[in-house]
């Protein structure tokens, strides 16, 4: 994984790019990392995940990155398509560390 992945991720175990991100803390921590002002980490629990992937899909747009992927598909599944994800996560990792 990507160091920044690897060194980010607040007491949250990411082993994969499908069910280790859908309850969205893994990229709010990721986000938090490099957007503090818009992730109150302390403040999420993994059961909101609506809240969750919605402060970190809007906290990306803030710099320009689209989300790729879904609200309602992502609430549908605890395993979402690992490509899908793994294209979001590079496109915050080129953004911040290229």
């Amino acid at each position: 994984m990507p160091r920044c992945i690897d060194a980010v991720i607040h007491n949250i175990d990411v082993t994969n790019f499908s069910s280790s991100w859908s309850d969205g803390l893994a990229f709010c921590a990721l986000l938090h990392t490099y957007l503090p002002a818009h992730i109150p980490y302390q403040e999420l629990i993994s059961q909101d995940k609506v809240r969750n992937l919605t402060l970190a899909f809007q906290a990306a747009e803030t710099i320009g990155i689209k989300p790729s992927l879904d609200i309602e598909e992502l609430m549908k599944t605890d395993r979402p398509d690992w490509q899908s994800v793994m294209q979001y996560v590079s496109q915050i990792y080129k953004y911040f560390e290229t």
